[in-house]
């Protein structure tokens, strides 16, 4: 999503959450800086283009069997082995608090999206194995920013205010929509959504401790609304995967596959 087609977005999400601007762009300022001359730039996502993108949301379902049966039957095919499901390449990515997940499988994201809120230990091992730390910067995370980036290694910096020379806007607000707006973006031929249960409970990989269950609800919704946004102006094939405990429709997707 290009900036100017962003922007009026952040400003009725900034009133409506009572986002301190100023802060976000301060902290966007703290990510720049703090490796000035190490971050990535969008040429790390070249592999996402005309391959097919998993985005694995951080929801509730991502906990049940049946799903992480399927994911691990995705990507063993989709990274060398036959390929019932998608065609072609497989790139995953991952929205913070899934990574763990994925680990968990054996499934090491090439991108994972995150503001740092996630389990800090996974990131850190994600980022070991050769993910690439997709870290937004945003108000309230100006001390994991300060202190978690330093550890890094494969660190691509994204804001949701103004872009730098060296932090960028590609749209979207929730690690999960973000995952999106990097598969449309970077020209994904197919995209297949996972965990991406906004409509539902909060997910135990999403949060262990949710302070504000009002706030992050209306964060959920957004995120949904905004991933509608991205996959109708996206040409890819959308699939979302749902179970029956967990089923959450929006706008964009051409099938939904119930496991």
């Amino acid at each position: 999503m290009y900036f100017n087609d962003w922007y009026p977005y952040y400003l009725i999400i900034a009133r409506l959450l009572n986002i301190h601007i100023q802060k976000d762009f301060l902290n966007s300022l703290n990510l720049s800086t703090l490796k000035p001359n190490e971050l990535l730039d969008p040429k790390c996502f070249r592999k996402i283009q005309n391959n097919n993108a998993i985005v694995i949301g951080a929801g509730p379902s991502i906990e049940e069997s049946t799903v992480q049966n399927y994911l691990l039957e995705i990507c063993n095919f989709g990274r060398g082995k036959i390929n019932t499901a998608m065609s072609g390449n497989m790139v995953v990515i991952a929205a913070d608090g899934a990574t763990e997940m994925c680990l968990d499988l054996g499934i090491i994201p090439d991108y994972v999206v995150t503001d740092l809120d996630g389990d800090y230990e996974s990131l850190l091992r994600a980022d070991s194995g050769g993910s690439i730390m997709v870290v937004h910067a945003h108000g309230d995370n100006f001390d994991k920013i300060a202190s978690y980036v330093p550890s890094l290694s494969n660190v691509i910096g994204t804001t949701q205010n103004f872009p730098l020379r060296n932090v960028y806007n590609f749209g979207g607000f929730t690690d999960g929509d973000r995952g999106v707006s990097l598969a449309v973006e970077f020209l994904a031929r197919e995209i297949l959504l996972i965990g991406m249960d906004f409509d539902s409970r909060i997910g135990f990989f999403s949060k262990r401790k949710v302070a504000n269950l009002k706030l992050k609800k209306q964060k959920l919704q957004i995120g949904k609304y905004l991933t509608g946004v991205l996959l109708e102006n996206s040409s890819a094939l959308v699939t979302h995967i749902t179970t029956s405990n967990h089923d959450s429709s929006f706008y964009g997707v051409n099938k939904y596959k119930v496991i």
